[in-house]
């Protein structure tokens, strides 16, 4: 588990970073005028809650899979929370520029969200596979 979880993180890093810095030079270079000055928070926010999600998945035990699926939901709801939250933040704080926050911060929401529906697929069939391989074990030691 300790490999796959250190490939997401490396992976996950990689994604945001390109992912980041594509949509900041797209939006300089074709379309100066939506871009933010706080544009940072944007890949920096979705970068801190994919590091606590495959943190988070990577506690979750082996053989429960309700409690991934359980786990799954609850992130999901707190990801639409907390996205709720700093959309607010930044209407209170840049009430000229929301719009053009908003529009980029569902880019991101929608990028991320495939992204992490990967992640979350490949620890699934990880626990499925590990699960398959205790079973697997356990009859081998009853016959």
């Amino acid at each position: 588990m300790k490999k796959l979880t250190k490939y997401f993180f490396i992976v996950h890093t990689a994604m945001l970073l390109i992912t980041g810095f594509g949509i900041w030079f797209i939006l300089y270079k074709f379309f100066p005028d939506i871009m933010v000055d706080r544009y940072y928070i944007i890949p920096l926010f979705f970068y801190l809650l994919g590091i606590i999600f495959i943190y988070r998945f990577r506690r979750t035990p082996v053989n429960e899979p309700k409690k991934m699926v359980n786990l799954y939901m609850l992130m999901r709801m707190i990801k639409i929370f907390t996205s709720f939250v700093i959309i607010l933040i930044y209407w209170l704080l840049d009430k000229i520029h929301i719009r053009n926050f908003a529009v980029i911060f569902v880019i991101f929401y929608l990028i991320n969200l495939i992204w992490e529906t990967y992640i979350y697929m490949r620890m699934e069939l990880y626990f499925k596979y590990k699960d398959k391989q205790q079973k697997s074990s356990q009859k081998n030691i009853e016959l």
